[in-house]
């Protein structure tokens, strides 16, 4: 199961990254200097070629996440509909 969830957060997250620099209008660059990450790290991390570190996590959810609470919210939604479907 938590390789699943690694799954699904991977996923979630690239999809999360790509949306909210398309709304907010900034490039892959920007991104990824909020972020603290070289730009071909954050291209690899948007296009889910690899997975966020805790830290990505962490320096996401304060410098780049507006609503933080929605963010976790659907996240588990994500994480309890991959538990029912497992089952």
């Amino acid at each position: 199961m938590r390789k699943i969830c690694h799954e699904e957060l991977k996923k979630y997250f690239c999809d999360k990254l790509v949306q909210i620099r398309m709304i907010e209008g900034l490039t892959q660059a920007k991104m990824a200097k909020a972020l603290l990450m070289d730009e071909r790290s954050y291209i690899d991390l948007e296009h889910g070629k690899s997975g966020c570190s805790a830290v990505t996590l962490v320096l996401f959810l304060i410098y780049v996440c507006n609503d933080v609470t929605g963010f976790l919210d659907d996240l588990r939604c994500v994480f309890e509909a991959s538990k029912e479907n497992a089952a």
